[in-house]
């Protein structure tokens, strides 16, 4: 991969980052709980508002990569598909730690774009809750087209993967699963009700995974 291929491809990663942490805004704007790798720092936002949605995104981020380094502490490149190496290195660490503070910061930009959208009206909610995963699905897309670096959520998935064995799908929704269930029980715990995790979540989980199929597929290649 030549230099100016790798700049591209790096360029690349901000409208993706973007296009997902507008989705993020977009779902959470709907009222109808986020998606689950956002469920903890918007359960966390409402419980001790002290802190933004998008400065929890980035503590929680943190300690995705910080788990990925312990989880991997034993690992080489080539159990994570490289020639050699170590499974997470220091540009990872870097990359990743980058990609939360961008994305953090772009979540709370989105969520002060969109201060003036709030629908009341339920059928309006929902449709925002599709739309919002869509626009996920986009920016996750086009990071998958960028392929420089992934997120601490999606690389904290495939480092559990490697170490148990299990395929990435799998993990990935036992993963999502996980962090729903903290959500909840913190909501339950501190709230008292479940703002942080209702129907928005759960037409994440069933649209943003086919809406990426979609795209990958037919409009974004590669």
């Amino acid at each position: 991969m030549t230099s100016k291929s790798l700049i591209i491809r790096y360029l690349l990663m901000i409208p993706g980052v973007f296009f997902l942490s507008f989705g993020i805004a977009f779902v959470t704007k709907a009222g109808l709980g986020t998606s689950p790798i956002s469920s903890i720092p918007y359960s966390l936002s409402m419980i001790c508002p002290m802190f933004t949605m998008g400065n929890y995104t980035i503590a929680i981020n943190a300690l995705m990569v910080l788990a990925q380094i312990v989880i991997l502490r034993n690992k080489t490149g080539a159990d994570m598909g490289r020639a050699s190496g170590k499974a997470i290195t220091a540009g990872d660490v870097v990359s990743q730690l980058v990609i939360s503070f961008v994305m953090g910061y772009m979540v709370d930009f989105s969520l002060w774009l969109l201060s003036w959208f709030s629908p009341s009206a339920y059928w309006l909610r929902i449709l925002s809750g599709f739309l919002g995963s869509a626009i996920m699905a986009l920016g996750i897309s086009i990071q998958l087209r960028a392929n420089v670096s992934m997120a601490p959520g999606d690389a904290l998935v495939k480092a559990v993967s490697v170490v148990t064995g299990k395929v990435y799908g799998r993990m990935k929704l036992i993963c999502d699963a996980t962090m729903v269930v903290i959500s909840a029980i913190l909501c339950l715990v501190f709230l008292h009700n479940l703002a942080g995790v209702r129907e928005g979540t759960i037409i994440c989980v069933i649209t943003t995974g086919n809406v990426i199929r979609f795209l990958r597929k037919y409009v974004i290649k590669g």
